[in-house]
């Protein structure tokens, strides 16, 4: 899986492991549903076999085709394992509980200081004048 996971991202020297799947973006397609399109050509590839009992392409087995639907399904394992990873690291830095109250605090105090546009929220309550 190694090789060929090398001539398809980019090289030895590149850093994107799922480069290959991450181009799929482009396209408006999540990177994971880009890789099982890639399953079911393996699948496809597998039903030919089983209705023609043999492969067009002579350097490729079947069982190289079943081979790589289990490399896929580790790749998209691993996909899945760093999307939720980067996704809960987001959550993480949002502010909960005392640290929202600080942030609002350092907020209107800029305000305060002549950057009123920066205020982090501001309420009116009904009947007290007017809303700028």
């Amino acid at each position: 899986m190694k090789q060929k996971n090398s001539d398809y991202t980019g090289g030895k020297g590149a850093t994107d492991v799922f480069a290959n799947f991450n181009a799929s973006k482009m396209l408006g397609i999540h990177p994971v549903q880009g890789l099982l399109l890639r399953v079911i050509d393996k699948i496809q590839r597998i039903r030919s076999f089983t209705n023609d009992k043999e492969l067009s392409v002579p350097n490729e087995t079947v069982e190289d085709a079943c081979d790589d639907i289990v490399n896929y399904a580790i790749l998209a394992k691993a996909m899945l394992m760093e999307e939720r990873s980067q996704i809960e690291q987001q959550v993480s830095k949002l502010p909960t509980g005392e640290e929202e109250i600080q942030a609002e605090k350092r907020m209107n105090v800029i305000g305060q200081n002549g950057n009123e546009g920066l205020h982090y929220k501001q309420t009116y309550a009904v009947g007290e004048g007017d809303m700028p």
